[in-house]
């Protein structure tokens, strides 16, 4: 009887805490179909008394939504690909390498994770404004491969951590060389686990906006937060209904991700936890 209490206690704590989180999106969304009346109200309702597509329609229209939509589609995959690569063959000779110094340098790695982007936007900007290449996609595709790199290093570690050493042995007698190892062995044991990689650093490229702000300043080139956020600033009356439906479209890239990966991503998060 108490465990049956004990689990209805849990599920009810579980679906209050989901209610909680979900409002807010909740919220904007609905706040998307919003006209300027049920917004600008002492009371505004929770769902709209007169649904529109007014707002979609001037986000892709007049907003330069579509271009800022296809500038931060632009640089999360290519960021993604980039640190893909470079995490995973990184990773592998951090694996293979024995001794202290292969430990203290990936724990360096992770050290690098933990200095917040704040602090590195001044010294960013002044070093892509000495190369002339302020206001270029390409520079900010590259800070955000340099921030990522550390924690997904740091994950590949684990996962190939999860590959007995057996298995690299009887290839090694069979007369692989590293770089076989590498192909043949340990990325495709990994290829599930890499998911957490993808969608994490892609997660960060895409809704990153410290860095955006300051290295991009033409609007041709903004990405979608920043536009977003001068969408709240530069004008005299926040349009809060454009901002919740150009939040809805900016949200969607991640939601699709999510759906489909979530059952590699939680394989991914098992991998990454047992080292054999």
């Amino acid at each position: 009887m108490k465990r049956k209490i004990g689990n209805i206690v849990y599920r009810g704590i579980v679906i209050l805490l989901a209610l909680v989180f979900f409002f807010p999106l909740f919220w904007t969304l609905t706040m998307s179909f919003k006209e300027r009346e049920d917004i600008f109200t002492t009371e505004p309702p929770l769902f709209p008394s007169v649904w529109t597509l007014d707002n979609f329609r001037e986000v892709f229209s007049t907003s330069g939504a579509a271009q800022f939509f296809r500038n931060s589609f632009l640089v999360s995959v290519l960021t993604t690909v980039l640190v893909v690569i470079l995490s995973t063959t990184c990773a592998f000779g951090l694996q293979r390498m024995a001794g202290r110094g292969s430990e203290r340098l990936s724990n360096s790695i992770l050290m690098l994770r933990m200095i917040p982007v704040m602090v590195l936007t001044i010294p960013l900007y002044l070093i892509f404004r000495q190369f002339g290449w302020i206001n270029s996609l390409a520079a900010l595709t590259m800070c955000y491969v340099a921030l990522s790199l550390p924690l997904a290093i740091w994950l590949c570690l684990g996962f190939y951590g999860g590959i007995p050493a057996s298995i690299y042995e009887a290839a090694v007698m069979d007369g692989a060389s590293e770089f076989q190892l590498f192909k043949s062995i340990g990325l495709p044991l990994i290829s599930n686990s890499i998911v957490v990689v993808v969608l994490q650093t892609f997660f960060f490229a895409w809704n990153e906006l410290a860095l955006a702000m300051v290295l991009i300043n033409k609007t041709e080139n903004r990405t979608m937060a920043v536009g977003i956020k001068y969408w709240a600033g530069n004008t005299l009356e926040t349009p809060f209904a454009r901002m919740a439906a150009a939040g809805m479209v900016c949200i969607i890239p991640t939601i699709v991700i999510t759906v489909f990966a979530q059952n590699y991503l939680v394989k991914g998060f098992v991998n990454g936890a047992v080292k054999g």
